[in-house]
Formats: structure tokens, sequence, C-alpha cells
């Protein structure tokens, strides 16, 4: 569920002093030019890391971050990776964790933007092809990150206003090619979820703003992304699949005019329906419900 987290200390000074006391702290020191002051500036970093969490003092102010998922599988699990199932329980016990290692209370830790929120699933279909070939397009937009698959990465990125959204083979990335397809939204901007009552870290305890970010990552899967099944196999006429390829173009989407993609874009996913091309995003949909459900009752 919850991955990368940012939060911030009210006062860096406090945080500082607790970490004096309590750690040996890595100090980088460097000077950059300021623009406003036409000078050489003086720069302090101070860093502390609690597994893969890493805490950092600046001279703006003080933060943590990474991701709490990683954190709690090398506590207790020692897995240097998150692939794995995280489930409520194991959430709850990973910001208590965090909160004994920095001394310091969780629910004065303002959560900032790049929140994640994601499900490792095991699907049915080839993974790859999937990723490759079938996650299209993004609220009619081309993809905005697609770097050349390799052994270890088979990834798409699709960014568009407040969200990114990253569908990867999990598996490939960190344990040996298994089927684990991430699905996973990060928000990018703090006041999408700031205004559903999640501010601070022990927000993200509760169940019903867990509700919340799911039915986001849900809603964007579901009504976002377009996702088709192999049009090449099926038996079609020439005249359909060309239908069908431009509907998936997203430069047949760019050159329409306003009025003209209102109308189609209101024809797309009837016409996938119709033609039974959606079959796999169903599939999608119902291992992200029924994962959830598991991770947020156990």
């Amino acid at each position: 569920m919850i991955d990368y987290i940012k939060a911030y200390f009210p006062d860096k000074n406090e945080i500082f002093g607790i970490m004096k006391d309590n750690y040996n702290l890595e100090k980088i020191s460097y000077t950059r030019f300021d623009k406003t002051e036409n000078a050489l500036v003086s720069y302090e970093t101070y860093k502390k890391e609690f597994e893969n969490m890493e805490l950092k003092i600046t001279n703006q102010g003080a933060y943590l971050h990474n991701s709490l998922h990683h954190f709690y599988n090398k506590i207790v699990y020692g897995i240097d990776g998150n692939y794995n199932d995280f489930k409520h329980s194991s959430l709850v016990n990973a910001v208590d964790f965090l909160e004994d290692r920095i001394k310091f209370p969780v629910d004065k830790l303002e959560l900032s933007q790049g929140l994640e929120f994601g499900l490792n699933l095991r699907v049915p279909f080839d993974l790859d092809e999937f990723i490759l070939d079938q996650c299209i397009l993004y609220d009619f937009c081309e993809v905005s990150k697609f770097p050349p698959p390799t052994e270890e990465q088979v990834y798409k990125e699709f960014q568009k206003g407040n969200y990114r959204l990253k569908i990867y083979h999990k598996g490939r990335q960190q344990c040996n090619g298994d089927a684990i397809l991430r699905v996973e939204i990060k928000f990018l901007d703090k006041r999408d979820f700031n205004k559903n009552g999640i501010c601070f870290l022990n927000d993200l305890d509760d169940r019903d703003n867990l509700i919340f970010l799911y039915d986001k990552l849900c809603s964007i899967v579901k009504f976002k992304l377009m996702c088709i099944d192999n049009i090449e196999i099926r038996d079609f006429s020439h005249y359909k699949k060309n239908k069908l390829y431009k509907y998936c173009s997203h430069k047949y989407w760019a050159e329409l005019s306003k009025g003209s993609f209102k109308l189609e874009s209101k024809k797309a996913y009837p016409y996938f329906e119709k033609n039974k091309l959606l079959e796999n995003k169903k599939i999608l949909l119902s291992l992200m419900d029924s994962k959830f459900t598991e991770l947020l009752d156990s």
C-alpha cells in the first residue's frame, strides 16, 4: 500500500538537538552561489539513516523520506526490497517503529508531496506484453516515461495534472523475474490528500484514509488508463482494426478539435467494450479490489 513518504519536522532545531543527543550524524558542508545575495553562501546538511529511511536537516528545514514499506521489510524480514504485500497492520507497526527510531511524535510530522500508494499483484496474463503493448494512453495522452525494457526493468509512467501513475514489472526489478505487477500512484500535490484529512504521518494508520488513497488509484486506472487487449490476434476486419488503432493513437486524439474530442472520446470505451478488448483491464481492477481488501483487513 503506502510506499514513498516525505514528512517535514515542524522545527529543524528541535530535531537536530534530538538527533545530536542520540545519534552520530553525517555532516556535509558546501558552498553555493546565491543570486539573491550575489555571493557564495555556506551550507551544512546533516543526515541520519534509519534502515533505508533518510532523515535530512538542511539550512531550510528538516524532513524524513523514502519507502516506508521497504523500511518495514528491512526491520522485520531483513528484506532489501518492497515486492511483497504490505498489510494495514504492518503499516501501523512501521509507523510505530519509525517513531521509536527518530524519537519524535509522528503526529507532528507533516506529509508533503510525493506520497505513493500502490499494490503488488500477481496477474494471469503475460505481464511484459501487458505493460509494453496494452497500457497505451493516460487520459488520451501518451506515456510520459518509457525507458527501454531490460532484464531488470519493464516500466511505464504516465503523468497529467497532479498525479503520476507508474506501472512496472516488480518481479524483474527485485525478485528474479517473478510475475509481479506493481501499480502505483504518486501524489504530486499534497493538497489532494490534505483535503481528506491526511496531513500527518500518523494519519496513514487510519483505514478510511487508506480507502481514500485506494479509491484515487482505482479511479485513475479505471477511468484514465487506456488498457486494450491485443488487437492483432483478433479476427477483426481491416476496417475495424483501423478504427481500433485510431482510438489507441495519441496523435489522433491530439489533432482533434475540442468539440470532436468530446464527441469521439465518449465513443471509444463503449467500442472497446463491444469488441471485448477490456478483459485484462477488468481482471486488473478485480485483482486490485481483492488485494486491497485483503491488505486492509489483515
